[in-house]
């Protein structure tokens, strides 16, 4: 493996491109001129103020180390990424061999505070285009060179130590810096305001050091009547010693003497004043408060609160904005950086009081408890009780929906046939429960079996057979309401589970759709995709950038992504719809709550519809990008290849339309033979006889395939293949996509 080198955009880099020979102006300062006291380059920023200034020192070192303590993490929507190659660069990982991701990210937040050029950051690339190495270039060398036209930048240009210019591609480097309002070539730092407040600092802190080192005395002129030559003049003034050890030393002399004091004392010069007004504007300058610093004295606790807060709202946002956001070029489209700030304390403790608030609203009735689970960020339940407000008399429940009143107790339920009235008005005898349960024969269905404290009720038995079974293929018969054949009553109008999760998937899949294709589209529109083809449009002479290789497929749409975004997006669709198709059953069944056996088949036959149709989005992806690799290779430009990219969107929508149906039909039906075997029993049979529509739309296979039966989980001979019911995702697409076949159920129950 060859070796890595550090900072390789200084070292041995060996530049192919011809760059243009425009030289941005810098600024030329006399010593004696206004700009060159006012201006604060990193190296005069570092030394005088960083490295001298004791507020200085701590407001960069805590803006940088909170900052730097943080996880950086990327968020796409919703949904927050943490195994991507930059968040292993810049949290524990090593962003280059000398330097860990948080120390890399401390010493880039203090060049962006120190630094009016900016921070410049050299990224090195894998192969495929991911970061593997971060180094920080010297600020104080590194300038950006500006273009000619349109083109803002040319390139970046870096002094190496032995004074040679070297020009890097402005690819290879990220520009961090809060900009200047007039100057788009560099960046202004808090220095540049405060500067005279840390002069000033420094110089009043330098006159007392020197003031003390002088034996606290100020500068003086001693002067002694009658004529004196040098060597008396020299001896008298060795007398008077400098410097601490000669503090309250007598020196006695013949002659008149009188002394005229040519400076100030401290106390003529204000100095507590001009420091601590020197700290308050340095402090300000930077945006940090002491209690930041660690000096909360003399401030109550509400105020050294309000200081973090203001701290952590205002000036570690800002900062943290310029940090997180130099790295958006190294991440996907769609794809931003972020700082976790979810363990600050501070900020905790403002959620903390609105969680506080919000729930003496609900307390006092002006916010329902649903909403208090949207502001603790709690999962969200959507029942009528959690929707009403409770008033504080007694705790009413008052329905903010219609439909809520009847669940709430608070409304009469409506009845579509109402019991027939008897002569004097009141209802017949007809409708009477008690006459009516003496005269219900035995095994009537609505009598219903007993149950036994805790226990499940048992599956019907005798009489109640024929209407279980009824019940049961009433749910599933798409046509009908009641099975054919079987004696009983039929089932009531009731929502076709089915016809739902057909829908829900349906829906999911078209949103997914859409997504990972305006995605794609994204992508082959994004200079990363286009660079070292021939799609990239040339901003210079003899632009490198511009190639004559295809576009890189595998990273424009990639059949791994779309297959785990799949699995991802339909894991709770479908098992959400086969968890109502297990109750939906057994209740049509009359097995009360489904049974663990109905659940666990249809959890089962869950996770293998979302494996099949995960795959199905990998093998639509394998299409897309091997529609994209022909365009490119017939010499289409990029206008082209996206708009086959979304040409490609409703024959994707039609393919979710008919993977939902067969991925519906494979729930129903294992959740339907599992449901069977329950009503059979342990020692009872239950089989399935295979039902066509018996039209011309029929397809010849599944019209042999007519009458055939099996038992329960039995495997049905259709053409060439065997499948377990109609639509097995099992089997191949032109026995399963469309079919519109059913089951009839036989159950035996041994008595």
């Amino acid at each position: 493996m060859a070796r890595r080198r550090f900072l390789p955009g200084l070292r041995g880099l060996v530049e192919t491109k011809q760059w243009g020979s425009s030289v941005a102006p810098l600024a030329v300062f006399s010593p004696m001129s206004d700009a060159a006291r006012r201006a604060w380059p990193v190296e005069r920023a570092v030394a005088e103020g960083y490295e001298r200034t004791v507020w200085v020192y701590k407001s960069v070192d805590a803006i940088a180390s909170h900052q730097s303590r943080l996880d950086f993490q990327l968020r796409d929507g919703d949904d927050v990424i943490t195994d991507h190659p930059l968040c292993d660069l810049l949290n524990d990982g090593k962003a280059n061999p000398l330097e860990s991701g948080r120390q890399f990210r401390k010493r880039l937040s203090m060049q962006i505070l120190l630094s009016p050029a900016g921070a410049f950051v050299e990224v090195t690339p894998s192969n495929a285009g991911a970061p593997i190495r971060l180094d920080l270039l010297p600020p104080g060398r590194t300038r950006p060179v500006p273009g000619k036209g349109a083109d803002l930048l040319s390139h970046f240009e870096t002094i190496a130590p032995d004074g040679r210019r070297i020009a890097i591609d402005p690819e290879r480097v990220r520009w961090f810096r809060d900009p200047h309002p007039l100057d788009p070539f560099r960046g202004i730092t808090p220095l540049e305001a405060a500067g005279l407040s840390v002069d000033l600092d420094y110089l009043s802190r330098l006159y007392n050091v020197v003031f003390i080192r002088s034996d606290g005395r100020p500068a003086t002129v001693v002067s002694v009547e009658g004529k004196l030559s040098q060597p008396e003049a020299d001896r008298i003034e060795a007398r008077f010693g400098r410097g601490p050890m000669e503090a309250g030393k007598v020196s006695v002399i013949n002659g008149k003497v009188s002394v005229a004091d040519l400076g100030a004392h401290p106390r003529d010069m204000a100095y507590g004043e001009a420091a601590s007004r020197s700290k308050e504007e340095v402090l300000t300058a930077f945006g940090v408060g002491e209690s930041v610093l660690g000096n909360a004295s003399g401030r109550t606790f509400d105020n050294a609160e309000q200081e973090l807060y203001n701290f952590w709202t205002i000036t570690m946002e800002a900062h943290m904005g310029i940090v997180t956001s130099g790295f958006d070029q190294d991440s996907d489209d769609g794809v931003v950086g972020e700082l976790d700030t979810s363990k600050v304390e501070v900020l905790r403790r403002v959620a903390a009081a609105r969680r506080a608030e919000m729930r003496e609203e609900v307390a006092a009735g002006l916010a329902s408890p649903e909403e208090y689970r949207k502001v603790a960020e709690y999962e969200e339940v959507d029942l009528p009780h959690t929707r009403a407000l409770y008033i504080a008399q007694g705790k009413t429940p008052i329905p903010t929906r219609e439909e809520d009143a009847v669940a709430l107790g608070l409304a009469a339920p409506e009845q579509e046939n109402a019991p027939p009235a008897g002569e004097d008005g009141g209802p017949s005898a007809d409708s009477d429960p008690a006459a009516a349960e003496e005269s219900a024969p035995e095994g009537d269905p609505g009598a219903g079996p007993a149950v036994d404290g805790d226990q499940p009720p048992t599956p019907p038995a005798g009489g109640e057979m024929g209407d279980a079974l009824a019940r049961l293929q009433s749910l599933l018969d798409t046509e009908t309401k009641a099975l054919p054949g079987v004696d009983g009553p039929s089932a009531p109008e009731q929502e076709d589970p089915r016809g739902r999760l057909e829908e829900d998937l349906s829906e999911a899949l078209a949103a997914l759709m859409r997504r990972l294709v305006k995605r794609t589209a994204a992508r082959v529109d994004s200079p990363k995709a286009r660079k070292g083809t021939r799609h990239w449009q040339p901003e210079y002479p003899a632009d490198t950038r511009v190639g004559d290789a295809p576009l890189d497929v595998a990273r424009i749409v990639d059949p791994a992504q779309w297959e785990a975004e799949a699995e991802t997006a339909l894991t709770e669709t479908a098992t959400a719809g086969g968890a109502a198709a297990a109750v939906a059953l057994a209740a049509a069944a009359g097995l009360g709550a489904a049974p663990a056996g109905v659940s666990a088949v249809g959890a089962g036959a869950v996770a293998d519809v979302v494996t099949w149709l995960a795959a199905g989005a990998a093998q639509a992806a394998q299409a897309l990008g091997a529609r994209i690799a022909a365009v490119d290779a017939a010499n289409g430009d990029i206008v082209s290849i996206s708009a086959q990219v979304h040409g490609a969107l409703p024959e994707l929508e039609a393919w979710g339309a008919r993977t939902a149906v067969a991925a519906a039909a494979s729930i129903m039906h294992a959740a339907e033979t599992a449901a069977a075997l329950e009503l059979a029993g342990p020692n009872g049979v239950a089989t399935a006889t295979w039902i066509t529509r018996r039209d011309t739309s029929v397809r010849p296979t599944h019209a042999e395939a007519h009458g055939q039966t099996q038992p329960a989980g039995g495997l049905f001979r259709v053409g060439d293949v065997r499948l377990r019911w109609p639509g097995d995702i099992a089997g191949p697409p032109e026995e399963v996509f469309g079919c519109r076949c059913r089951l009839r159920w036989t159950i035996v129950r041994s008595r």
